[in-house]
């Protein structure tokens, strides 16, 4: 069994309804976390690492990796300090505004040296984001040091640029993706990080740029017009969009793409069938209210991946119509 290792700050989710100002769903989040749980409901043994508050959201967080069967033995308990909290408000079927309450969180404080020296061991791909090394200047650190060990001791990189103007602006996520890109296997992004960081306002220009940079694979994510991939030997593939009913929870769409690509080419899937299924996998995360808990079971993905594998397009999710109202389920976490 594929072991992936992740890592990232933990976050609480509160949804609202501007209609009726009440909250109406609690859940538990962070990019990576929510990507960790795609993953091992896909049978992927999954380590997650991160330093964790022991507030109310802490306790919750660590409930649910151990309820999903993710392994958390290694994280870092922070005694006293706080989860990072996101709130969550739907402004149309289509857009979900989301606001972050995150400077000072325990995940916030890890230093490099609370990294455990056998974090990497045995695993078989690291998968992160550009907001851990967002979050202050110890994480960013321990999430450099972590990635350029993973590429000399040859374990896969995946990273996915997933950059937070909340966070960090334009330069800083630059000089972030810059400062590990030639330790990367696998770059993801959307159309607006691909031209951030190489100028070109073409997205297929924008991704020869980045394949020429090193990684074995780019994935770009389009939004509604689905996703395009760039391959080292010079091949390029469009696709990946699927209609989903309204309204739509766009939170959390790209993490769930990152998960069903992961899972598909782990497990040798050809990029062509990879495209879709990651797109699909997505599609039903978008149509829940929660940022994972729509993802689909590893025997839903195999029979799609199996369908997909025959030529066949499978039944529309849901039923509905292509006309009836879509979104491209590679699209990136809404700002």
């Amino acid at each position: 069994m594929s072991v992936v290792l992740t890592l990232g700050e933990p976050l609480a989710t509160l949804t609202v309804d501007d209609v009726d100002p009440t909250v109406i769903a609690v859940h538990v989040a962070g990019a990576e976390l929510n990507t960790a749980v795609g993953l091992a409901r896909q049978g992927i043994a999954v380590r997650w690492f991160s330093r964790s508050a022991d507030d109310a959201f802490g306790s919750l967080v660590l409930d649910t990796l151990r309820r999903e069967g993710i392994d958390a033995s290694r994280v870092v308990h922070a005694d006293g300090e706080r989860t990072g909290l996101i709130v969550k408000r739907r402004l149309d079927d289509h857009t979900v505004r989301s606001e972050h309450y995150r400077a000072g969180s325990a995940a916030s404080r890890l230093s490099p040296a609370e990294v455990p020296g056998d974090l990497l061991d045995g695993v078989d791909l690291l998968h992160v984001t550009g907001i851990t090394p967002a979050t202050g200047e110890g994480p960013r650190w321990a999430w450099t040091a972590l990635v350029r060990s993973a590429a000399e001791r040859g374990v896969p990189v995946s990273l996915d640029v997933n950059h937070r103007p909340q966070l960090v602006d334009d330069d800083g996520i630059r000089e972030i993706v810059d400062s590990v890109i030639d330790s990367v296997d696998t770059l993801l992004c959307n159309e607006e990080e691909a031209q951030l960081l190489t100028g070109e306002a073409d997205p297929e220009r924008a991704l020869a740029a980045l394949v020429e940079r090193g990684p074995r694979t780019v994935v770009l994510k389009l939004g509604r017009r689905g996703a395009l991939v760039g391959l080292a030997d010079g091949r390029t593939l469009r696709g990946g969009v699927w209609p989903v009913p309204l309204p739509t929870f766009p939170v959390g769409a790209g993490d769930a793409f990152n998960a069903g690509w992961i899972a598909a080419t782990l497990a040798g899937v050809e990029p062509e069938i990879a495209l879709p299924l990651a797109a699909w996998t997505a599609s039903r995360v978008v149509a829940d209210p929660g940022d994972h808990d729509g993802f689909p079971t590893a025997e839903e993905i195999a029979e799609m991946r199996e369908a997909l594998g025959r030529g066949e397009r499978a039944p529309e999710p849901f039923g509905i119509d292509a006309t009836a109202g879509f979104v491209a389920t590679a699209v990136g976490v809404a700002r």
